[in-house]
């Protein structure tokens, strides 16, 4: 499975490299982005069409950390909520399990004693 992992992400790394090669110009050509607001304008300075990708790339993928932020959290809380109750679980087992032994033991100690002749005083 990892390698079919690695070959997976070499074959995409190598078709993005081939569409950034094969329009290269547009990605170097420079370009400013404007916003008109209803009192005013912003622009920002020339920068390559690569970056602005680059940024945008960035800005959604700190998008999606953030929003499955509190999902991990949860999750991380019931994993440890269910690891404690596990833990319980298998003490609560242990413990059975000797009590029973202990039990058997008794009963195979009684049943001994039971069979053996009493011996008469003469």
């Amino acid at each position: 499975m990892r390698k079919v992992k690695l070959a997976f992400w070499l074959i995409l790394l190598g078709l993005l490299g081939v569409v950034f090669w094969q329009n290269q110009t547009f990605f170097l050509e420079k370009r400013g982005v404007g916003i008109d607001y209803l009192i005013g304008n912003y622009h920002t300075p020339e920068l390559q069409i690569a970056l602005y990708f680059l940024i945008f790339f960035l800005v959604g993928l700190l998008i999606s950390y953030f929003s499955s932020l509190s999902e991990r959290f949860v999750a991380r809380k019931t994993n440890r909520k269910l690891k404690d109750e596990l833990t319980n679980v298998r003490k609560k087992i242990s413990d059975l399990e000797a009590s029973l032994a202990s039990q058997q033991a008794d009963r195979t100690f009684t049943s001994e004693a039971a069979n053996v002749p009493e011996l008469s005083a003469t």
